[in-house]
């Protein structure tokens, strides 16, 4: 076998590459990439490294437009929505020993291949997290791992043709250990904590200049328009040396870590309003298992519109049992 990340020879009982320190192994993580498979236009297998079909000439996805993924005690998913052409959000789940993690990406439509960004940016992301959790790396050190990773990885998307206009996205990230929930982000991107018992709370703050205004108490007009969302922290080659910002609730209570792009926030920004609809109804299945609450949340912004792409994860605290994830 060899490492996914440097093509390195490795046995397959390595838990880590000896070239690189990649994690080996899947049975801990998924991500919403597409799998290697031929084009769709011409059958071809051969794909040059900037996405395109070497046979036709076609564009390849990065990432499916709707799919779900499931570990013991974390889920997720993303789903294209009724409007856009392609689904530029991805996410990714890990889990090892005694932790889960999450990370959603939304690829900035703006930004060439914006779909690229996001799905590099969770599978570096979640590799790095689970390899720093395995190392002994506490959350928040792990958090910052993450980024780091995610961060470079889409950094290096970055070529002569779209330097003016690179690759980029936004992140947020999240870990739940047996103590502690800790989640990390750049850009517009969600982590909301819905606590089983008490107020639901937003643990991110938007990284636009709207938001920027308004905690410096300069009033923001409801209908301010794309310039209030204007992004003043994302994940790409020129978003200049950004790093991640971290929050961590370490008086957690049982509860859920809801984790969302902004296809999902647009419709329910309002966390009492999330909580309230996490929680379900007595008549309806319930909600407590992570998969379900990710299906209701999406469910509920295709319902809405669904006018951009949406992903959506869940981590419960305190975790499941499951495993061995190591």
């Amino acid at each position: 076998m060899s490492c996914p990340s440097c093509a390195a020879p490795a046995e397959p009982t390595d838990r880590y590459c000896e070239a690189c320190g990649a994690r080996l192994g899947t049975a801990g993580r998924l991500t919403s990439a597409l799998p290697a498979a031929p084009c769709t236009g011409c059958g071809s297998a051969e794909t040059a490294a900037d996405g395109f079909c070497d046979g036709c000439g076609r564009r390849r996805p990065a990432g499916r437009e709707r799919t779900e993924l499931e570990l013991p005690g974390v889920a997720a998913a993303t789903d294209r929505g009724h409007r856009r052409r392609r689904n530029e959000d991805a996410v990714a789940i890990g889990r090892t020993g005694g932790a889960t993690v999450a990370v959603v990406c939304d690829g900035i439509s703006t930004s060439t291949d914006a779909d690229t960004a996001a799905t590099v940016a969770v599978g570096a992301a979640v590799d790095a997290v689970l390899v720093a959790l395995d190392r002994g790396a506490d959350p928040a050190e792990a958090t910052r791992s993450g980024f780091a990773a995610a961060r470079a990885a889409v950094a290096g998307l970055a070529t002569d043709e779209n330097r003016a206009n690179p690759p980029s996205c936004t992140y947020v990230s999240g870990v739940v250990t047996a103590g502690t929930v800790t989640v990390g982000w750049a850009g517009d991107s969600r982590a909301y904590w819905l606590p089983r018992a008490g107020p639901a709370r937003p643990l991110t703050e938007d990284d636009s200049l709207g938001a920027q205004l308004a905690a410096a108490g300069v009033p923001v007009a409801a209908d301010a328009g794309p310039d209030a969302a204007a992004l003043t922290r994302w994940v790409g080659a020129d978003a200049g040396p950004v790093a991640a910002r971290v929050a961590t609730v370490d008086d957690a209570t049982p509860g859920r870590l809801v984790l969302c792009s902004d296809g999902l926030s647009r419709y329910l920004a309002d966390a009492d309003r999330l909580a309230a609809l996490a929680g379900g109804q007595p008549a309806e299945p319930p909600t407590d298992q992570p998969a379900g609450l990710v299906r209701r949340l999406v469910r509920f912004a295709l319902d809405s519109g669904g006018g951009d792409n949406i992903a959506v994860a869940v981590l419960p605290f305190p975790i499941p049992e499951g495993g061995p994830y190591r």
